[in-house]
C-alpha cells in the first residue's frame, strides 16, 4: 500500500525526536549578561569586605567585642547582644545578618542606579545604629560610583544592632574614616529613639541613655542635634528643622539627587511612618507623597519632589537577591551580577532547523503523491 513520507511511523517518530533535540538545544542554550554597573557592584563588595574586616579586628582588639555564635554566625563581630541604655526597641536579627553581607552593598548600588544618580552627584542620607551593614553598605556604594553622600545618623539602636555603649555605630563609622575605606562620615547626629532626643518610654531611653549617646558623638567628633526632652513630640519637630537646615547648608534640596532613608528613624520617617510607608527600595516622590507621612525628612523631600531609596523592610527589598539571614552565597555571585538568556541566535536557528525539516518532508511528501498519482491507471483496476 503506498503511503507518502509524511504518513510513515518512522519519519514522524524522526521528526519528533528531531525537534526535541532542538527544543533541549535552545533550552541548554543560555548567555551569561553582566548585570548593570557589574564592575561598580564588585569594586562595592570589595570596599564593603575591607570595612568588615577592618571593623572585626578594631572590635576585638580596641573594643573587646564579643562574638556569640548562636547570633552572628558568619563571626561579623557587628551584632550585638548587650541590653544597654542605647537600645530603643526590638529588632529583627536576621534582617541585620542580612545586611552585613557584602552582596548588600551591590544591591545598594543597584538601588542607586535605578534611582538615576549618577558619579558625582550628590546624595542625603538618613542613618541609625540599627543596622551597622547596611550603613557600611550605603557607603560602599558611594565610594565605587564615586557619589557623595550628606549623612545624619543618630546614635539608638533596636535590638541587634549597634547598642554596645563604647561602639557605637558613630565609633565604627570613624573607625572607616580614619582608616581611609571611606571618604565620608555623618555631619550630625541625633540621639535616636522616642522624640529622636530618647525620651523614657518604658525600659528605653532616659536621662542615662542621653549621656552615653551625647558622650559617642562628642569622642567622634559630630555635631550634635539639639534636643530638648520636656518639650515631648515638640523636639520631634525641632530635630527635624535642625536636619533640613543642615542639608540645605551643603546645598539647595534640588541639588540632591535621592533622599536614602536606612532604618526606621523616627525623625526621617515621621512617628509611624515606618508602618505607613510599606514599599521598600526606589520609591517616587508621588509615592511617598500617597502614604501621608507625618512631618519628617522623608516628607519634606518628598514634598520637594526628591525620589526616596526607603531600606527598611529587609525581607522584602532582598527577596530572591541575597540569602536570608546567615545563609550564604559567595561575593559577586547571583542575580545581582549575572542575567542568563536564552542564546536568541541559537534559539532562531534551531526553530528554522525543526521548520525546515517539517517543510521539506513535506515537500517530499507532496511530490510522492504528485508522482503517484500521474502514474496511477484506473482502467486497469476494472
Amino acid at each position: 500500500m503506498f503511503r507518502p513520507q509524511i504518513q510513515k511511523t518512522q519519519t514522524l517518530v524522526a521528526l519528533a525526536v528531531f525537534c526535541a533535540v532542538m527544543v533541549y538545544w535552545s533550552f541548554h542554550s543560555t548567555v551569561v549578561h553582566e548585570s548593570r554597573g557589574y564592575e561598580d557592584k564588585i569594586n562595592a563588595t570589595d570596599i564593603m569586605s575591607s570595612a568588615l574586616k577592618s571593623l572585626k579586628t578594631f572590635g576585638k582588639t580596641e573594643k573587646n567585642v564579643i562574638i556569640y555564635k548562636d547570633i552572628d554566625p558568619n563571626f561579623s563581630g557587628l551584632i550585638f547582644k548587650d541590653d544597654t541604655k542605647l537600645k530603643t526597641g526590638p529588632g529583627d536579627l536576621e534582617s541585620k545578618q542580612t545586611t552585613l553581607k557584602p552582596n548588600f552593598s551591590a544591591l545598594v548600588v543597584d538601588l542607586l542606579i535605578e534611582a538615576g544618580v549618577k558619579t558625582g552627584d550628590t546624595i542625603a542620607v538618613g542613618m541609625t545604629g540599627s543596622m551597622p551593614g547596611a550603613n557600611i553598605a550605603l557607603y560602599s556604594a558611594c565610594e565605587s560610583l564615586n557619589v557623595v553622600p550628606i549623612v545624619i545618623s543618630s546614635v539608638g539602636a533596636s535590638m541587634w544592632g549597634a547598642t554596645d555603649t563604647n561602639y557605637t555605630w558613630l565609633d565604627m563609622e570613624n573607625h572607616l574614616y580614619n582608616e581611609n575605606i571611606i571618604s565620608y562620615k555623618s555631619i550630625a547626629a541625633s540621639l535616636g529613639g522616642v522624640g529622636d532626643c530618647l525620651r523614657k518610654d518604658g525600659n528605653f531611653g532616659g536621662a542615662e541613655s542621653r549621656r552615653i549617646a551625647e558622650k559617642a558623638i562628642d569622642r567622634n567628633n559630630v555635631n550634635l542635634i539639639d534636643y530638648e526632652v520636656p518639650r515631648g513630640r515638640k523636639n520631634l519637630s525641632k530635630s527635624i528643622e535642625q536636619r533640613m537646615e543642615l542639608y540645605r547648608r551643603v546645598g539647595s534640596l534640588s541639588s540632591y539627587s535621592v533622599y536614602v532613608n536606612i532604618g526606621g528613624g523616627v525623625s526621617s520617617l515621621g512617628v509611624g511612618g515606618g508602618d505607613k510607608v510599606r514599599k521598600s527600595g526606589v520609591l517616587s516622590a508621588d509615592v511617598v507623597n500617597s502614604y501621608d507621612l507625618n512631618n519628617s525628612v522623608a516628607k519634606v523631600f518628598a514634598e520637594n519632589g526628591i525620589q526616596i531609596i526607603h531600606i527598611l523592610q529587609i525581607p522584602k527589598l532582598v527577596k530572591n537577591i541575597i540569602p536570608w539571614g546567615s545563609d550564604k552565597l559567595p561575593i559577586g555571585e547571583g542575580k545581582l551580577f549575572y542575567d542568563k538568556r536564552y542564546n536568541l541566535l541559537v534559539t532562531v536557528f534551531a526553530l528554522l532547523l525543526s521548520l525546515g525539516s517539517v517543510i521539506a518532508v513535506g515537500i517530499v511528501s507532496h511530490r510522492q503523491i504528485k508522482k503517484r498519482m500521474s502514474t496511477f491507471e484506473p482502467e486497469s483496476v476494472i
